[in-house]
């Protein structure tokens, strides 16, 4: 065919050809040529680099091409082709599926050039091009186009878009039905401000200044009110967006959606009286209440919650007053709370809590998540209540539980408790287990199994009548045959069994003192007058026991349950010893004097020893009855001049400073807060003290001085009176001192760094000091090195 073309046009095809080489070049376009008249097919590389397929396999002819199209879209294209040709048009193109050579089919745009000789189409050469990937990515965004309307639809959202410079917004159909519809057609921000309410315009404006701010940038998170352009509805809004900004910072598009939440503001009101109900029952038991939105971090809080966390009532608190104000030891606990409570959706957590003034109270915090549909938490709402007193009642129930032990554990009679109806060893002193000859192998068994011995004895019996029966138990001179070392050996005891009772009434333990009477009993025939005297006497004792006992159960608190064993054995001590301690006294007296011609040299050494036992124990008993009367603190405090209560005591010992060659310098004493009795013990009893252990042949100087509190000092005491200033009181010798390891030990009851031959004492003198600076709210403690003397440092409140 192209032989009988002219020259002139040979060489324009020629150079068309060219052209669409360089075309398909450029464009990565695959190029064919059909001649009509021959019925070939020619193709370019493209056909290879495109679709795959070599020029091996393409056929020479137009099925080459044909035979490649999707078999749905063959006839099609091939009809419209033949169309083209034989209506003598120069231009035909078509979009159809060309197969590559893996298989696979590929969109293609298809256009054609129709050449004609002499009112002929002789040939059609054009170019194909891959449309496949522009198709896949129209198709993608065309499906996240209407994803994305779906989800705005079915999250019933309102798109809207506006141009911070010329304030024009754009509202979808939604949006502009969230506003009533206005009527006007191109809406702009200022005439939407007036459709929002007026009480939430500002809190609008604000937000939107802040979003299109530079320096701050805020997300655009906000509900309010709109009242309808054409309705004149009132819609409770949700609505949330974001400003673009320039490399310049210019704020430069402001978009985002807009939610209808009338319902549920609608439902919120309705439940806000519910609400209001049980917050008025919590505030009624004196809890607070509180209620955090977790997506917003919103608190909304009582009066009553905000003094429980912070000491007072304040209506600009945020959630992070838990944190802020929770005690720094205690963080670790409420972050382990709130972990278990994201697993149980229940919070619960006791914490200390420190008030504006600097003080520390015990709060208990409950709360429980609420959960939507999802499963996601929405809320934590709960309560919180101030439980200061109740963990200050139990402390005091464990000091007073630790006094008591202490006192049984050096009392100088054998006592023990019996726990539970299996009567649990529990709190025997060492006197108990030198009666019993066992060692301490036996606390926390039960007591048959720790004294086997005594199952054909009455004892247990006994025991097992008082937990039926609560009736307490005492016996004197009874036998107990007990096994020592192995052997059976008869004692014989003077004993009491008391009931002890919790605060229901019920009897959780029995209280067992006796007194080992063994060689009183075996000298009973040359002494039956005395015996009979000395029944009495017990007798008497056990009366004035139970009479104790019973009003001791008439308390209805833990406190004073715990308290009692403390308070009976010492009012006991303190009292009904001191007579049989007299008769003692006074019968040993009569023997020393009637018979003492009788004893022998042993006889009269051990008669000895017994009026000294005596007069130490009386000694003691005065101990500890100045002890128990300070065992509450004394309510009727007024200023107290120290000097004066210096020079009174120092006249009082005179004597003693006189003995002991001892010189007393008082500095300038202050007024203190306080008991005028408790004050003048105190007093007395530091000055005994720094008299008392002098060191040998070296003049003893005592000083009393009284100095200031810088705030450091003072922040360092234990709890203190918040509303009083505080004063340091030193009493300093120059006499033996001590090692500062036993600095906690000599404030204990009965604690004696020193044997009754070097110093006298009852070891209780520091105690009872420590106890009467508790009682005043203050602090007690010592300095001092071996042979270098003793400073013990008073702190005591001092009148506003």
């Amino acid at each position: 065919m192209i032989e009988t073309l002219n020259n002139s046009n040979k060489d324009n095809l020629l150079v068309a050809i060219e052209r669409f080489e360089l075309v398909a070049k450029a464009t990565h376009d695959v190029i064919w040529d059909w001649d009509l008249e021959k019925g070939t097919v020619w193709w370019n590389e493209g056909m290879k680099e495109v679709f795959g397929h070599t020029p091996q396999e393409i056929e020479p002819g137009p099925e080459s091409w044909f035979n490649r199209i999707h078999p749905d879209d063959r006839n099609k294209v091939i009809h419209h082709m033949h169309v083209a040709i034989n209506r003598a048009d120069s231009n035909w193109m078509d979009q159809y599926r060309f197969r590559r050579a893996d298989g696979s089919y590929a969109y293609v745009h298809d256009r054609g050039y129709t050449i004609h000789v002499d009112g002929k189409a002789v040939r059609m050469v054009g170019s194909m091009r891959d449309l496949s990937e522009k198709m896949q990515s129209d198709e993608a965004r065309l499906e996240s186009e209407a994803n994305l309307q779906f989800a705005l639809s079915a999250a019933q959202l309102g798109v809207w878009n506006m141009n911070p410079e010329t304030g024009v917004v754009y509202f979808d159909e939604r949006c502009r039905g969230l506003y009533g519809n206005p009527s006007e057609e191109i809406l702009n921000y200022e005439s939407l401000i007036q459709h929002i309410h007026f009480e939430d315009r500002e809190k609008v404006v604000n937000g939107i200044s802040h979003a299109l701010d530079p320096e701050k940038r805020a997300a655009y998170d906000i509900r309010y009110r709109t009242v309808g352009a054409s309705d004149k509805t009132l819609r409770w809004l949700h609505c949330t967006g974001k400003a673009y900004f320039t490399p310049e910072g210019v704020p430069y598009r402001f978009s985002g959606v807009s939610r209808n939440v009338t319902d549920e503001i609608s439902s919120k009101e309705r439940v806000a009286w519910a609400d209001q109900q049980a917050a008025m029952t919590i505030e009624g038991s004196g809890a607070g209440s509180f209620l955090v939105t977790l997506d917003s971090n919103e608190l909304i809080y009582s009066p009553t919650m905000s003094r429980i966390i912070t000491g007072r009532e304040s209506s600009a608190i945020s959630r992070d007053v838990f944190v802020r104000h929770v005690h720094p030891e205690d963080f670790e606990k409420r972050s382990a709370a709130y972990e278990t409570a994201s697993k149980t959706g229940e919070l619960r957590y006791e914490a200390r809590f420190v008030w504006h003034d600097n003080s520390v109270h015990w709060v208990r915090v409950i709360g429980q998540y609420l959960y939507d549909s999802t499963g996601k938490a929405i809320s934590l709402s709960g309560i919180v209540m101030d439980i200061t007193d109740r963990i200050e009642s139990e402390n005091i129930i464990r000091t007073s539980e630790e006094h008591l032990r202490k006192l049984i554990e050096q009392a100088p009679v054998a006592t023990s408790m019996f726990i539970g109806k299996d009567m649990i060893i529990d709190l025997p002193n060492e006197a108990m287990l030198k009666i019993w000859g066992k060692g301490a192998g036996v606390i926390g068994k039960p007591l048959r199994e720790a004294l086997p011995e005594l199952e054909n004895q009455p004892f247990l019996q006994i025991l097992d009548d008082i937990f039926e029966t609560g009736k307490p138990y005492a016996a004197s001179g009874s036998r107990a045959d007990l096994m020592i070392d192995g052997v059976l050996e008869t004692f014989y005891f003077d004993f009491s069994y008391k009931p002890l009772r919790n605060s229901t009434g019920e009897i959780y333990a029995i209280l067992n003192m006796a007194v080992d009477v063994t060689e009183q009993v075996k000298s009973r025939q040359a002494l039956e007058q005395s015996e009979e005297r000395y029944r009495q006497l017990v007798n008497e004792l056990e009366r004035r026991v139970q009479k104790r006992t019973e009003e001791l159960h008439q308390a209805n608190q833990e406190l004073v349950n715990s308290n009692s064993n403390l308070q009976q054995f010492a009012y006991a001590a303190s009292h009904d010893m001191q007579e049989p301690l007299r008769k003692i006294q006074s019968f040993s007296s009569r023997l020393q004097t009637v018979y003492g011609g009788s004893f022998d040299e042993n006889g009269v050494f051990m008669l000895n020893r017994i009026q000294d036992a005596s007069k130490r124990m009386s000694s003691m008993i005065d101990d500890l009855l100045a002890y128990s009367r300070l065992t509450t603190r004394d309510s009727a405090f007024e200023p107290v001049d120290l000097k004066k209560i210096a020079s009174a005591v120092i006249a009082d010992l005179e004597f003693s400073i006189e003995e002991q060659k001892s010189q007393i310098k008082v500095g300038p004493l202050p007024v203190v807060w306080g008991n005028p009795a408790q004050l003048t013990q105190l007093v007395q009893n530091l000055l005994s003290n720094a008299i008392k252990y002098r060191k040998q042949n070296v003049q003893s100087i005592i000083e009393i001085h009284a100095h200031g509190l810088d705030e450091q000092e003072l922040s360092a005491l234990p709890r203190i009176l918040p509303e009083h200033s505080y004063i340091r009181i030193e009493v300093s010798d120059n006499g033996i001192g001590f090692d500062e390891k036993y600095l906690d030990r000599i404030f204990q009851m009965f604690q004696r760094l020193h044997g009754r031959g070097e110093f006298s004492g009852s070891g209780i003198g520091l105690a009872l000091c420590k106890k009467v600076v508790q009682n005043h709210h203050g602090h007690i403690t010592a300095q001092s090195e071996p042979d270098k003397g003793s400073t013990f440092m008073v702190y005591l409140p001092i009148p506003n």
